[in-house]
């Protein structure tokens, strides 16, 4: 049986209830389809559908990968036409977590993974399919300290699970 998964970071309660205090006054003026705030989260590598060897060597990979515990500033709303997706960032990223999403990705490549060739850009998605903005409010920046990573399984119907997660 195969599982779709990814890797991110995941918001404690105190991040989550500043996210949305920052950004509940932006989404309510658009159209679109707002993220649960369950789900919100940072991607450092989306994996996809892979079976249980697949998934236990990522999971050997991710235990061993070195990492530092670092401060990151959610400071940007903007948005993404193409995909139509709004989102929040940061405009600076911390020089911890590319660390960490090299290592993270680099390790996973022994398991058959295909990194994104983009460049990573963090940011928490706050709504698909969001009709267009010209403009948008600038945000008071949102404290997180980052402690750990995780693996999350998506589920029928966009419900994500955080099944595995690793101290930094």
């Amino acid at each position: 049986m195969k599982e779709r998964l990814f890797f991110a970071l995941w918001p404690d309660l105190n991040v989550r209830q500043a996210i949305k205090e920052q950004t509940q006054r932006v989404t309510q003026g658009i159209n679109g389809k707002i993220m649960p705030e369950e789900n919100w989260h940072i991607t450092l590598a989306f994996i996809g559908e892979v079976d249980k060897p697949t998934k236990q060597c990522m999971q050997q990979v991710a235990a061993t990968v070195q990492g530092e515990r670092f401060d990151l500033s959610l400071d940007k709303i903007a948005y993404w036409p193409k995909p139509r997706i709004l989102w929040l960032g940061a405009t600076k990223t911390p020089e911890a977590l590319e660390n960490l999403v090299n290592n993270l990705t680099m390790g996973l490549e022994d398991c058959g993974y295909s990194p994104d060739p983009r460049p990573f850009k963090p940011h928490l998605t706050l709504m698909r399919k969001a009709a267009r903005v010209k403009s948008l409010p600038a945000v008071a920046p949102i404290a997180w300290s980052v402690e750990d990573f995780c693996l999350v399984r998506s589920t029928i119907g966009a419900r994500y699970q955080v099944i595995a997660r690793w101290e930094l």
